[in-house]
């Protein structure tokens, strides 16, 4: 039995349609990802390079603001360092007694503070005659001659208070009327006159062995 014409052209194209569907579905299983498999990964090693990057920028701002901040950076070893010590010394005079050379009770006092190393000093003194001039003197024999290391004038209570530099701290200071020793600051002096109720007299001589206290430190 023979079919129409329309029908066999029915039959060749419903054919091709077929053929067509067939190779269609074919090709995208073919280009398409397999089932189960994930993204593409970045290789271990880009990886690891990106993630010590990230935080090396990310903490590269704050130091740079810690450092514009306080003007520096912080150091470690800066805070382990041990505290600087001053160094400083002190050596009391008192008014004192000549018949016996006994510290008089009550009476006028000083207190020198001094470091060896630099040489500065400070002389703060008090119950002195008031508005009458004075001269730190130091003795390394017996007066009269010695070596002027300040001078000044007590004020209207009777407080004293000298200051300088001065490189040799040893033996006897004493602080003594102004009017009564010759000489110039830094130089050469000369107790010319003897008028002990109005000085006073070191502690005790530095740096020679006696029976008594050492200067006390601050």
């Amino acid at each position: 039995m023979r079919l129409s014409t329309a029908a066999n052209r029915f039959l060749g194209f419903l054919l091709q349609f077929t053929l067509l569907l067939a190779l269609t579905t074919f090709a995208c299983a073919g280009v398409g990802e397999p089932a189960g498999e994930a993204a593409p990964k970045v290789p271990a090693k880009a990886s690891a390079k990106a993630s010590k990057l990230a935080p090396a920028q990310a903490s590269a701002k704050p130091s740079v603001a810690v450092a514009q901040a306080t003007g520096k950076a912080s150091s470690p070893r800066a805070s382990a360092k041990p505290p600087v010590t001053g160094g400083k010394k002190k050596l009391l005079l008192f008014a004192k007694n000549p018949a016996t050379w006994s510290i008089v009770k009550g009476g006028a006092s000083g207190k020198i503070i001094y470091r060896e190393a630099t040489g500065d000093f400070t002389l703060h003194a008090a119950e002195l005659n008031p508005s009458s001039p004075y001269a730190l003197v130091r003795y390394a024999d017996a007066p009269p001659k010695g070596e002027i290391i300040a001078r000044g004038a007590s004020d209207e209570q009777g407080k004293l208070e000298l200051s300088g530099v001065w490189r040799t701290w040893s033996h006897k200071f004493w602080l003594v009327s102004g009017e009564d020793v010759a000489g110039s600051v830094g130089g050469a002096g000369t107790l010319r006159a003897w008028r002990p109720e109005r000085y006073l007299f070191e502690e005790k001589p530095l740096g020679v062995p006696c029976a008594c206290p050492e200067p006390e430190e601050p």
